[in-house]
């Protein structure tokens, strides 16, 4: 396979799921700083999670690719595309549960701290987690004379 070719990584598709689990009660039950700073900085290693778990990228460059997308949403959010979205959508659709999803995942207003804790979440994708599985040390046989 590629460098880019699809493969399912078990360990970063459990981290991806503990970290939508995380936001998911962070954003049900809590408010403030722990809500709006922590839960976006998760946003990015969640990213990664699902990029590692499915693209045999490089963790630079998938770590990159989701701090990129992040401040891409943010970007939108200032530009004010969600609200533009919303005026172009009938009325019907902005009632479905799927629209509504995409709402909360996109955000409505531009806040420069969220680019700060986006920058904190690539940080934390650098660093070496989840952890290696140890391989295991096979003893090299002795040659032949």
């Amino acid at each position: 396979m590629g460098p880019g070719m699809l493969r399912i990584q078990p360990r970063y598709l459990a981290l991806a799921a503990l970290l939508l689990g995380t936001e998911v009660l962070i954003a049900r039950h809590t408010h403030g700083l722990l809500r709006g700073f922590v839960g976006d900085m998760l946003v990015v290693p969640l990213v990664y999670a699902l990029l590692r778990a499915t693209v045999q990228w490089p963790r630079g460059l998938a770590a990159g690719a989701a701090l990129a997308l992040a401040c891409l949403v943010e970007l939108m959010q200032g530009l004010g595309l969600p609200d533009l979205l919303h005026g172009l959508l009938p009325g019907a659709v902005q009632h479905h549960a799927l629209y509504r999803v995409l709402q909360i995942a996109l955000g409505s207003t531009f806040d420069p701290l969220d680019l700060l804790a986006y920058a904190a979440g690539f940080g934390l994708c650098l660093l070496r987690w989840p952890p290696a599985t140890p391989r295991r040390h096979r003893p090299q046989r002795a040659a032949w004379p």
